[in-house]
């Protein structure tokens, strides 16, 4: 499986077999330009949304999906399983940005979780399926989102294989979040890549709690 960073809090799997799944794609331009990552191009088998807002849900993009996921459920796609969990996008329950899914995607023996835009704490007596799953892609950025502590203890909680941040503050983002650095000076094991896309499997995996950085490709 290969895992790309687009941007923001949108990536690219593709899996052995060329299937490829988008999570989260956002509108390149959105919100009065503040959010300047390049659009998002192509065609997608799958596509898994967290929420309504255009910093995760392209009309455009998921047009050009053959299927989209943006409810509560469990799912089989041809070998591709992926189970769907609703949060909330903030710690008021919902009442102030909404509702929020959390996406667990099971596909070629690798379980990759995706947060969305989780605005609350989690423990793992709140959501059993996310402990020690193989990847972890979490928001780090706060303001809209929990913030680099909370993405930190979270990670320590649910031991994951492989953590990677996301919804962070670059020279493309003009939202009042923070940058990965607040978060990355909080957790041991952080590997700058250097690029844009890991490539994992099953029996690549190994250790817990390895903090990856990506860099948006777009």
């Amino acid at each position: 499986m290969k895992i790309r960073y687009l941007g923001h809090s949108a990536f690219e799997l593709t899996l052995e077999d060329g299937r490829r799944l988008v999570t989260d794609p956002y509108e390149s331009g959105s919100y009065g330009g503040a959010l300047a990552y390049g659009p998002i191009t192509g065609t997608y088998d799958y596509a898994v949304v967290s929420h309504g807002h255009q910093d995760h849900n392209c009309a455009d993009v998921t047009s050009r999906v053959q299927e989209v996921l943006e409810e509560e459920g469990e799912f089989d796609l041809g070998g591709i399983r992926i189970k769907t969990i609703p949060t909330f996008h903030d710690t008021s329950k919902g009442s102030e940005r909404g509702s929020n899914l959390i996406s667990i995607i099971e596909a070629e023996g690798i379980r990759v979780a995706h947060l969305g835009d989780l605005g609350h704490p989690l423990t793992p007596a709140d959501v059993p399926e996310l402990e020690g799953v193989d990847v972890l892609l979490i928001p780090v950025g706060g303001h809209f989102t929990i913030d680099a502590p909370t993405a930190a203890g979270l990670a320590e909680a649910f031991k994951p294989g492989i953590v990677i941040p996301m919804h962070f503050k670059t020279d493309k983002v003009d939202f009042p979040i923070r940058p990965v650095d607040d978060f990355i000076e909080l957790v041991e094991n952080v590997e700058r890549v250097g690029g844009s896309e890991i490539e994992i499997t099953k029996k690549t995996m190994s250790g817990t709690g390895k903090v990856v950085v990506l860099e948006p490709a777009l």
